[in-house]
């Protein structure tokens, strides 16, 4: 694998510097428009955290037994009262009432413990668990994030601002340090949690519909909700079906914004990191949630099909909708409207900007992480390989675009162009061709192993 280094004026300076100057603060972004300035991405938010040993050591019991507790059938996950302070653009909050913390996570919790010698803990902080009626700036809960995989520390923050600008509702997200009981924890990505506040902020007239995390778990109304609807949109048969549920076209752009980042990890490849909403008025809308596996070369190439990518562990079940929409001719088509609505709005000067004041902002606190779960070459390397992402998926869209409109090469002579072929590398591989049980997706489908929803391997 190439290893390329961003070599900012701050990244420069960490070669020949152990305390880098930190960059105070960052010109106003356009992104943070309607975020809580809790997010925003002018200056790191610092939390001050003071917990008693005590609760400490419960805390710190939990994530390490993770496995034993959910199997004794012990909530993984209680919560433990903390004092609190906060920093945000250089202003400190004392002493913030009624808050509570509580650990999160769920695969990378369990790399971290089985990887990482210093394996670092993420967490939820909760301003409303005491009062209900609570906020801090808006907020009444925010991710502590720290998947040990993003090893720029801003995937997660860079593709949400993207998302944020493209038009399709996504959290607010920028960098936070923690510090407990007076000592540097680590660095994080600082995410809004989707909640009702969401849903306030972005529909504030509509915002009583039910909120369904993986399309499975009721967030909101949990006393009032009713399954009807949400069985009715995983059982729809056709377009037409699924049109009278949904709002179709708010799903095309969700999913087309995942493809233009590359979310290895959501809706779009077919993974289970999305929550739906259900508008009152509107129908199921799509919404993206721990996109940090975007912008990584790592998880999903910069030339992956924004139709079928490439993926051996999706979840067909829940990309029923997705593949009903890409077998439709009229639906992959005013998809494929959406993928080029959201490429123009993808401007890699402006996004390779971000990476670079970004890296510069959280270098030293970067530098500093005693939790970190990789070496800083390490994190400039990753950098380097975002930074050269953005370009580079860039072009394939706009390529993959061009063979849309007007046709393509077909590298691999099986009488299919690249944008209408899931792989233009096998010829073994195309519309039309024999399904076989090899866990691939072998007639372009969106299925594997499967003809007519009738698996071949038995």
């Amino acid at each position: 694998m190439k290893r390329t280094i961003l070599l900012t004026p701050t990244l420069l300076l960490l070669a020949c510097s152990e305390s880098p100057p930190e960059i105070d603060r960052l010109p106003p972004d356009s992104s943070d428009e309607g975020c809580p300035r809790l997010f925003h991405q002018t200056t790191i938010t610092d939390y001050y955290v003071t917990i008693s040993d005590s609760e400490w050591a419960l805390l710190e019991d939990e994530f390490l037994n993770v496995v034993e507790r959910t199997a004794a059938g012990l909530d993984p996950e209680p919560y433990h009262p903390i004092e609190l302070d906060v920093v945000v653009d250089g202003e400190r909050t004392e002493d913030v009432p009624g808050v509570l913390l509580r650990l999160k996570g769920a695969s990378s919790w369990l790399q971290t413990l089985e990887f990482d010698e210093n394996p670092k803990m993420q967490f939820l902080v909760a301003f409303n668990e005491v009062d209900p009626e609570a906020r801090f700036m808006g907020v009444r809960k925010a991710e502590l994030d720290m998947p040990r995989t993003d090893m720029t520390y801003l995937q997660h923050r860079v593709a949400l601002s993207y998302l944020r600008e493209s038009g399709v509702p996504a959290q607010c997200a920028n960098s936070a340090r923690l510090f407990i009981n007076g000592e540097y924890y680590g660095l994080y990505s600082h995410i809004e949690r989707l909640d009702k506040e969401f849903l306030q902020r972005h529909w504030p007239t509509a915002d009583d519909g039910d909120l369904w995390k993986n399309g499975r778990i009721i967030k909101t109304n949990e006393d009032t909700f009713e399954w009807d609807r949400l069985e009715a949109l995983w059982d729809v048969p056709d377009m037409a079906s699924f049109a009278q549920l949904a709002d179709v076209d708010a799903a095309f752009m969700e999913w087309a914004a995942e493809a233009m980042v590359g979310d290895a990890d959501g809706y779009y490849n077919g993974r289970a990191n999305f929550y739906l909403y259900d508008h009152p008025t509107r129908g199921f809308v799509w919404l993206p949630n721990d996109i940090d596996t975007a912008m990584a070369d790592d998880f999903l190439p910069p030339d992956a099909s924004p139709v079928f990518p490439t993926c051996v562990a999706r979840w067909e079940r829940d990309w029923h909708h997705y593949i009903l929409a890409m077998n439709d001719p009229a639906s992959v088509d005013a998809y494929a409207q959406a993928i080029a609505d959201v490429r123009a709005r993808y401007d890699v000067g402006a996004m390779q900007e971000r990476v670079q004041l970004y890296a510069e902002q959280i270098a030293e606190a970067a530098a500093e992480d005693p939790h970190r779960p990789f070496t800083l070459g390490d994190h400039d390397w990753a950098l380097g390989e975002m930074y050269e992402f953005i370009p580079e998926r860039a072009d394939y869209i706009d390529s993959w675009l061009s063979c849309w409109s007007s046709g393509g090469a077909d590298d691999d002579g099986d009488g299919y162009d690249m944008c209408h072929d899931c792989n233009d590398l096998d010829a073994t591989v195309r519309p039309g061709a024999a399904e076989t049980c090899n866990l691939r997706d072998d007639d372009c489908d969106g299925h594997a192993d499967t003809v007519a929803g009738v698996s071949v391997c038995e």
